[in-house]
Formats: structure tokens, sequence, C-alpha cells
């Protein structure tokens, strides 16, 4: 494979790796690499692969520059023609005018070039149609283009110029002598120097007495910024006569210079190869951007993730705790339980009851409807701590993300991530409920043993679920003063129970079991919540691969170019 196919090969792979490029975060600097993306991706269909893929195919010349400066009439007058249209109003829209010779015509009609712009044989009032015309008298092998103002006040106009410009194999930049020092050519110019772009410059409009210092001083700005190569050509300011073409005279030089491009086979290789190196070199910083931008794109999602998964983990925690500490055994949970086992002396004769409990163990609980009402104390609570957990999960979440401006915007296109879901209540009653099943199921399992059945059957599925919940919300932490004491028997009642029914060993592992399903159940539900966040996040997920698949793309095309140019700065010769 020759070099040149190789480096075709190598912006095909660049093109494909592009279309991973992804900045959705408003981080510093991703505008510019959003545009940057857009801007590389253009270049490369509309010159780079062309080019590559055809050394020898016409040069495009663009004539690009300010508004004003007189573009349309310096191409109309190097052709002494009228093909192309002067604006008189500004901002003016119009289809940009590419003029080649009928022999090139073909190549300029097809997709090689500019393939999303659509091609017209007239003049349209639309910046994405492109204008063709022939023109016999113009040599084969260079066509000129007629672009739109680079620094319109049309958004649409100023964008295609630089796309135009960033087309080019050659520039012809036309200023003025009132404007040549304005700061937006110059940083078109520092484009071409840094790409190092075949550059004319043509000031128009110069005062007839000041020709010589205004051309002087130019030409000293474009040395000092890099493009002491560049061709400088001088129109003095004159009126136009009817033809609207400036005389032949000051253009002459252009046109010999145009020519003579275009006769030499050598000369527009040059040419080509020039602007086509220094494009491949000014690449190379560019993409590596692209790269470092996307992985700060990951890490910043990484760490509006980690947010959210840390408030949820944390209100899972709190759930946990709430649950295990004693939290739960006071208020209506304690109420109830103390009415399902008595309250009168209950301090007082804990180990007498539970002793009494295993002589006359049948039909004490039995059909009580206090049991129900035990379960419903105990579903109510708990949907309450799970409740308050999945609201501080938002809050949390909201209050972590409100730190940085990338954050900030998310929650203001999404503003229900602060609170929780519409079902979310719904949720948390539902899942307790079914914790509560998954309770009874346990109970109902470990009571299918022969020697333990008659205990069992005598207390009941309920009554024996719902001590063995009591007895999992056992460790008092989270009580102060007589509660301590009336919680913890409360818990011992329940333990003693269970015992007398499970045997020690038994019971342990039951209540371990309660607490993972019950913690299952919780995780599930604050699960549910958190992918409101994750599936916002996801929608702006850069691709894991994609910063790797640039660097292997900027690698390849490095290779390519070492074997493709012999020397990528090379200037080209034209005098």
């Amino acid at each position: 494979m020759s070099g040149a196919q190789n480096l075709a090969a190598a912006f095909r792979q660049l093109d494909d790796a592009l279309t991973t490029a992804q900045f959705p975060l408003p981080l510093y600097g991703a505008d510019r690499l959003r545009t940057l993306t857009v801007t590389l991706g253009q270049q490369l269909r509309d010159h780079l692969m062309p080019r590559a893929d055809r050394l020898d195919a016409p040069l495009l010349a663009v004539v690009g520059g300010s508004t004003g400066a007189g573009k349309s009439t310096l191409v109309n007058s190097l052709l002494r023609a009228q093909v192309t249209r002067p604006g008189v109003l500004r901002p003016t829209t119009k289809s940009p005018v590419l003029v080649c010779h009928p022999d090139d015509e073909e190549w300029f009609r097809s997709d090689n070039v500019l393939p999303g712009l659509v091609r017209t044989d007239t003049q349209l009032h639309d910046s994405r149609a492109l204008h063709i015309v022939t023109f016999p008298d113009l040599p084969p092998g260079l066509a000129v283009l007629d672009a739109p103002d680079i620094d319109s006040v049309d958004d649409a106009n100023r964008t295609l110029a630089r796309q135009l410009l960033l087309a080019a194999d050659l520039w012809l930049f036309v200023t003025s002598a009132a404007r040549y020092a304005d700061a937006v050519p110059w940083d078109y110019l520092a484009t071409a120097a840094e790409r190092n772009t075949v550059v004319s410059v043509v000031i128009n409009r110069c005062p007839p007495g000041a020709v010589d210092e205004v051309a002087g001083h130019l030409a000293q700005m474009l040395a000092e910024r890099g493009l002491a190569a560049a061709k400088l050509f001088a129109i003095v300011e004159r009126a136009l006569p009817d033809d609207g073409l400036l005389p032949l005279g000051d253009v002459a030089g252009i046109r010999q210079w145009l020519v003579a491009l275009a006769s030499q086979t050598e000369a527009r290789s040059q040419v080509a190869v020039q602007t086509l190196a220094g494009t491949v070199r000014s690449l190379d910083g560019e993409l590596q951007e692209l790269a470092d931008g996307m992985r700060r794109q990951q890490e910043a999602l990484s760490e509006l993730n980690d947010d959210a998964a840390r408030a949820h983990r944390e209100a899972a925690d709190a759930v946990d705790r709430a649950t295990g500490d004693g939290t739960l055994l006071r208020g209506e949970i304690l109420a109830r339980w103390q009415d399902l086992v008595g309250t009168g002396e209950f301090m007082r004769s804990v180990e007498q009851r539970i002793s009494a409990l295993r002589d006359r163990i049948s039909g004490w609980f039995t059909g009580d409807q206090r049991i129900e009402a035990v379960e419903v104390a105990i579903s109510d609570g708990l949907a309450a701590v799970l409740r308050d957990a999945g609201e501080r999960a938002a809050e949390g979440t909201a209050a972590a993300w409100s730190h940085t401006r990338w954050g900030r915007d998310i929650l203001a296109a999404e503003p229900g991530l602060a609170v929780p879901s519409p079902g979310f209540e719904q949720a948390a009653e539902d899942a307790i409920r079914a914790w509560q099943s998954d309770v009874l199921r346990l109970v109902e399992e470990q009571g299918r043993g022969k020697r333990m059945r008659a205990r069992f059957l005598a207390l009941g599925t309920n009554a024996v679920g719902a001590a063995l919940m009591i007895y999992a919300f056992s460790l008092t932490g989270g009580l102060i003063g007589a509660e301590v004491g009336i919680a913890a028997g409360a818990s011992v009642l329940a333990q003693r129970l269970l015992e007398a029914v499970f045997g020690e060993d038994a019971v342990r592992r039951l209540a371990q079991q309660a607490r993972a399903e019950l913690s299952a159940r919780v995780d599930g539900v604050l699960a549910a919540e958190l992918s409101r966040f994750t599936d916002v996040l996801g929608a702006l997920a850069v691709d894991d691969e994609a910063p790797a698949r640039i660097e292997a793309s900027r690698e390849a095309l490095r290779s390519a170019a070492r074997d493709a140019f012999d020397d990528l700065t090379k200037p080209v010769g034209m005098d």
C-alpha cells in the first residue's frame, strides 16, 4: 500500500472514531471541543480524504475575507466576467460560487469535495447550496470558490466560510486597507499559519498614495505571524466602471500567479501536499485535546454517578441502622406488641411468662386480632423509615450535584430528581408488605419439622412471624431512658418465644435471614430511585472506548504521515 493510501486509510479511521466523540456536560472548553469535532469531521470529508485519494485532483482555491472586502468583485475581475453576484445588503446570504474548467466539472459536481453541500446551477439565497459554474477561460486543474464573509453577523454564513476555507488547497484571502488589522481576519490567518496552508493575501481599496506603506505594514504583520511566504497583492481604490470589474492591470499579478499554479503539474502537487501535510501536522494536538476532553467528561459523569450512589447507599444504611438498633421498638410498634403479649406485670415476670409459655403454648396467640395490629404497626413504621430515607437520598444527590455547573444544568432540566419519584411511596409500602410475606414464608418453612410442628401450629404463622420481626429489631442502640428496658424486655420475650418453637441456633439464623430479606427489599426500592439518576447520566454517557479510539487514530495518522511526506513543514517556493 502506498503512502497516500495509508494516509487515506488513516483519515477514514479517524472519521469513524470522531463519531464517538461526545462532550455532553458543559465543562470548561466543552463548546470548543464540540465545534472542533464537527470541524474536523467536515475537514476530513471535504478535503483530506478526497485529496489523499487523489493527489492529482484539481486544486480548490477559496476566496475568503471580511464583509465588504470585495471578494466577489475580485473573482469576477480575475475571470473578466460576471460569474458571481456581489452582495449589496449586509449580511448577504447567497450560495457560494465555485468556478472551474469544464474538464474539472465532474470532480466538483461529485461528492468528492464538500459532500454536505447541494449542487446547483443557479446562485440561490441558500448558504448550503454550491453553485457550480463552468468557465472555459479558467485553466484546468484549478477551481476558484467565492466564499461567504468570515465576519458575517449571520451564523450560517460565518460557519460556512470557515468550513470552505478549511476545505481549500490554497487561500486567496481578501481584506481592505481600512480593515486589514481587524482581529477576525488574523484569527483565520493564524489558522493558515498553523496548518502551513498556501496563502495569498489581497489588500483591496488602498489609497493611491499609501499603497506601499499599507502593503509594507501588512507584509511585516504577515511575517511576524508565520506567514512570510504568503503572496501579497495590493489593489488601489478606484471607482469601478459600468461592468463592475477592476481594471485588468490591477489583478494581472494575481491572474498570473493562479495560471502558473494551474498550468504546472509539479506546482499544483506541491500546493496540495504542503497544505495536506500542514493540516495533518496540526491535527495531532487537536486530537489529543479531544481525547483528554472526553476523559474529563467521563470523570465528571463518574463523579455525578458516585454522588448519586453514595446518597442512596447512605439511605440504605440509615434504614439498616433504624431496623437494627432498636429504634423501631418504640411508639406504635412497641405499644401494639405490648398489647399482644400483655403489659400488666410484663417487666417483673418475663421469665415466668416464658416458663408458662412452654407449659401452655397452645392457644395463646391463635386467632388474636392483636396480631394484625402488630403487623400493621410494623408495616407503617418500616414504610415511614424507608420513605424518609428515599427523600434524603433524592435531596442528598441533588445537593451534591448542585455543587457543579453541569450538575445544576441536569437538575434544571430534570427538576423531579430532587424529590422521590411519584410512585416511590407506594413502592416503599409494597416492599415492606412483601418483606413481611418473606418473614412468614421463612417461619413456615422452618416450622415444617415434625418435632416443632405442634408448638408452631399452636401459635400460628402470623404470631411467630410477628415475634421474628420484633426480635430482628432488637439491638436497642437507638433508645434512651426507660424505653431501653421496655424494648429490651419486648425483644427478649420475642426471642424466648421463638427459641421455644425453633431452638436457639435456628432463631439466630432466622433473624439473620429476615434482616437480609429486608435489606434486599430496601435495596430494590432505593435502586429503582437511584436508576432515575443513572438513567439521566446514561443518556449523557461518553463511550468508554472513545478516547482510546481517538488516540489510536492519532497514532495511525502520525505513522501514515511519516510514510506519505518527506518533510511536513517544507514550504513551497512559488516565485
